[in-house]
């Protein structure tokens, strides 16, 4: 008896227009759980059979951690139709991704989590989609200070935005004010675990006025230092994070 893990996926033998019209409705994520559960390691390949599937059609996509350069300019080739672009990958770079994206003309909505994409990145995206209006930026790394330099990548190249997430960003109270300034349609607005943030008096004020959907969570504000959360961090990071918060509270 055959192996079912073997077996040929069930769309393999539909007709292609078929196909395409399925497949634009999912994400590959969706693809790859229920076609090819276990086989993660042919994610690419299936990836690739997708796209190829698809005839340019594809609106959305999803790439997880088997993302690469030769995948994302694989896709950037054949899709030129994507309004929606989600990459959870460390393996794009700022140089590459700022290649790729001349060819997402139509892009409306970018998701960036875990990615080694800053500001070289973020300028080419802004620059490359006219009709972006949704950007979510979720970073993984140490603090090292405040910079406001993505924030205002940000708000100097993507003045169309209508909703903007920011998750673990470096920036400050001024890096908001920037995207404030920059952003004039942005409708919602969260900001996620950006210690240098507070969002207090006038610029408080301003951002309930200006932003219809606002939330601003201060992770760190409200963890223990006993907390298992604080064993994954360095002593170098706590420190500079106890730094930090001293001179805000002055």
């Amino acid at each position: 008896m055959a192996n079912p893990a073997d077996r040929a996926a069930p769309w393999v033998d539909l007709p292609r227009d078929l196909t395409a019209n399925v497949l634009q409705r999912l994400s590959v994520e969706d693809i790859f759980q229920s076609v090819l559960p276990g086989k993660e390691q042919e994610w690419d390949e299936i990836c690739r059979e997708v796209v190829n599937r698809s005839e340019g059609q594809l609106i959305s996509i999803k790439l997880g951690y088997f993302a690469t350069e030769d995948l994302l300019f694989f896709i950037a080739q054949r899709a030129k139709q994507l309004r929606h672009l989600v990459i959870r990958s460390s393996h794009v770079s700022d140089e590459a991704f700022s290649k790729a994206v001349n060819e997402f003309p139509l892009l409306e909505e970018l998701q960036l989590e875990h990615c080694a994409i800053s500001k070289q990145g973020i300028e080419a995206a802004g620059q490359s989609f006219p009709f972006l209006n949704s950007f979510s930026f979720f970073k993984l790394s140490e603090y090292n200070g405040a910079s406001d330099e993505e924030a205002v990548a940000i708000a100097e190249n993507m003045h169309g935005l209508k909703h903007l997430t920011l998750f673990g960003n470096d920036m400050s109270d001024e890096g908001v004010e920037a995207i404030l300034d920059g952003c004039p349609s942005l409708q919602s607005l969260y900001i996620d675990d950006c210690i240098s943030v507070r969002l207090v008096g006038e610029l408080g004020k301003r951002c309930s006025q200006q932003i219809k959907d606002l939330n601003h969570i201060h992770s760190l504000d409200f963890v223990d230092e006993d907390d298992l959360l604080w064993s994954y961090m360095s002593d170098d990071f706590i420190e500079r994070f106890r730094e930090q918060q001293a001179r805000l509270r002055l």
